[in-house]
């Protein structure tokens, strides 16, 4: 029995099998902070026979939004990208400590005549989400006295304190300009 987020490769014979899919994911499944929201990831392309396994070309589309890692502001975000995956069965429990051949790093595997589309969706979206996001490159962040958001305007706090740490770093850059001038 076919499940509804599997391809069945058993019908992949002499021409490419055409697929597509919209695969909803909880945010909590995720496990990423600055994800706030995610539309359903949207996968569509086609699987066709190689030698030894198969091969995957497909599309992928998202949006939804993020949290801004300097300001914490909500802001959109949307990807569509195209990506090939080699895919082989897997093989047999190996010892610990074969040594994988550099094929095994280029390839996803599966097992039996199904193939789960829902992690291969889950790596494109985990793949896309960046480890810091912005909302913008040049954005100005929060005030670290006060919290304002810098992006709205000055927060009317005093100019930026040195660290004290660099005091006496500080203290030898004046002794050198007043020992040249």
């Amino acid at each position: 029995m076919k499940r509804p987020d599997h391809i069945s490769l058993d019908a992949v014979q002499d021409e490419p099998v055409t697929f597509a899919f919209d695969l909803p994911f909880a945010l909590a499944a995720l496990d990423r902070e600055p994800l706030q929201e995610l539309s359903p990831v949207h996968l569509e392309g086609q699987i066709a026979r190689i030698e030894g396994g198969y091969a995957l070309d497909g599309r992928c589309s998202f949006h939804g939004k993020l949290e801004c890692s300097r300001c914490l502001a909500p802001y959109a975000f949307a990807v569509d990208e195209p990506f090939s995956l080699t895919l082989l069965p897997r093989k047999a429990a190996r010892p610990e400590d074969a040594e994988l051949s550099r094929e095994d790093l280029d390839a996803n595997f599966y097992e039996g005549d199904e193939l789960a589309v829902a992690p291969i969706a889950e790596e494109r979206v985990q793949m896309a989400i960046p480890m810091k996001p912005l909302c913008r490159e040049d954005c100005l962040g929060l005030c670290p006295k006060c919290g304002a958001d810098r992006n709205a305007g000055p927060c009317g706090c005093a100019g930026e304190e040195a660290d004290p740490r660099w005091g006496t770093l500080a203290e030898w850059k004046n002794a050198t300009r007043s020992q040249k001038g």
